[in-house]
């Protein structure tokens, strides 16, 4: 898991400044998987990737990958889908995968001796039926607000991510939600901020996610947002991994199986 430096400073009366590097202890090496199986509608879905981490010190400058991995996905109904790594990156690929909704995957990595398998399910996602612009005034400033709607299917327990990209921003912006108390009704997921700018473009990513993955992606979300590198986790963020050769090792990461929808949008002049 990759982390950044932390630097004290210590402000002085006479404006100078001393930079401490702290010394900390760094623990055993855990592998990350990054497994995102993606289905956008209207595609075959066979091109995949997965990638493997380990994780790194507190001051180190680079993310170590897991080379040298046997990396497998297999259906419920047996079938088994190899992926190869690309080179020495840490990237394992496939060209065969077939996806199907409802279907339950299993995830196998063999890996420094160790093995190290995860399970779920693909679930699938809605269709983006309209967008609509608008103006929402925040504390005496006008900001864009773009909102995306979709229909949630009747009597069906849904989870949604939501994954907005726009080229002002420094990073993607993440949003998650189910449809506990809004089943069967038109929903939207939106995004309103101030470096939107007509003409620019911006693009949805809408994927379908298990419940387990949704509490995981939230517990991820509020960690993320609990502020600072000093701040206590609410929680310890686990995955749905397991490590069948050494259980007290499990691996960090999730793999997640969703059908997606992408959609793009120009921002238009504001009237």
């Amino acid at each position: 898991m990759k982390y950044i430096y932390i630097f004290i400073t210590i402000l002085l009366f006479t404006s100078c400044e001393d930079v401490i590097d702290l010394p900390l202890e760094e623990g055993p090496k855990r592998l990350v998987i990054d497994a995102n199986i993606n289905w956008q509608k209207g595609t075959s879905g066979a091109n995949q990737k997965i990638r493997l981490t380990e994780t790194a010190g507190f001051y180190d400058l680079t993310v170590p990958v897991a080379t040298g991995a046997t990396v497998t996905v297999t259906s419920g109904a047996g079938t088994v889908f190899p992926f190869t790594e690309e080179g020495n990156t840490g990237i394992y690929s496939t060209t065969t995968f077939l996806p199907e909704i409802e279907e339950t995957y299993t995830l196998s990595v063999n890996y420094n001796g160790e093995t190290f398998t995860a399970e779920e399910t693909l679930k699938s996602v809605s269709e983006i039926v309209s967008i609509e612009q608008s103006i929402q005034p925040i504390f005496g400033t006008d900001l864009i607000k773009v909102e995306f709607f979709f229909q949630d299917p009747e009597g069906e327990e849904n989870y949604y991510i939501n994954q907005f990209n726009y080229p002002g921003f420094l990073i993607d912006t993440y949003g998650a939600r189910s449809d506990e108390f809004t089943d069967g009704q038109l929903n939207s997921v939106f995004i309103q901020d101030e470096d939107l700018v007509p003409g620019q473009k911006l693009t949805l990513y809408f994927y379908g996610g298990s419940k387990t993955y949704f509490n995981y992606f939230n517990l991820l979300l509020d960690q993320i947002e609990a502020g600072g590198p000093f701040a206590t986790p609410p929680a310890e963020v686990k995955g749905n991994g397991i490590n069948i050769t050494n259980p007290d090792k499990k691996p960090l990461g999730y793999f997640r199986l969703s059908e997606m929808v992408v959609e793009e949008y120009v921002i238009q002049e504001i009237e």
